[in-house]
């Protein structure tokens, strides 16, 4: 069986190929006809400054449409934990704040991403970058630190005034974290760089 069907697979198989070999002789409607032989080069700048304008264009829009949303979800977080304030609901407020907050650090993003990405134009400026927010971090770990030693005396005074012994623990708890604080953040910046 095998003996005849493979001669007759291989005829088949052959006269399904010579039409191809005969058409492909003849020019496809993409290639260059024969008259033609001069290929004119093209430019990408064409096709990828289109995209870019049209990108340009069409962000334009998107970018002040994102703004308005922001904003006016700003406002929605602000009436809800006004609201939640008068009829006394934590869940809502805490709903508020977070609405606000979450808004308030999408617009910082939204307003301060492209500076950031339009100044940086070498590995050094992003080195830069990045030691300045090691930096900036540290600083403000260091003025909420003393900011708690402040309030931890402050407590330590209100028990002193009235003998409460939560004021005690209060102060004593926020002395020691803050003073943790300070010292991890000058630490860490020196230390980790080194490891």
């Amino acid at each position: 069986m095998r003996q005849i069907l493979y001669p007759l697979l291989s005829v088949f198989i052959i006269n399904l190929l010579i039409p191809l070999q005969t058409a492909a002789a003849a020019p496809l409607p993409f290639m260059p006809s024969t008259e033609e032989q001069t290929i004119t080069p093209k430019s990408t700048n064409d096709l990828f400054g289109g995209i870019m304008e049209s990108l340009e264009n069409g962000a334009a829009p998107f970018y002040g449409w994102a703004v308005t949303i922001i904003t006016a979800i700003f406002i929605v977080g602000t009436v809800v934990m006004v609201l939640a304030l008068l009829f006394k609901n934590g869940q809502w407020q805490k709903y508020g704040q977070g609405t606000m907050f979450i808004s308030f650090i999408v617009m910082i993003v939204l307003r301060g991403l492209p500076i950031v990405i339009l100044s940086i134009q070498t590995m050094d400026d992003l080195d830069l970058l990045i030691q300045k927010v090691v930096t900036t971090l540290s600083y403000s770990t260091i003025f909420i630190g003393l900011i708690g030693v402040a309030v931890s005396f402050l407590f330590r005074f209100g028990e002193r005034l009235i003998e409460h012994p939560d004021f005690h623990r209060w102060s004593k708890n926020l002395l020691t974290v803050s003073i943790m604080m300070m010292v991890f953040s000058v630490l860490v910046p020196i230390i980790f760089p080194t490891i």
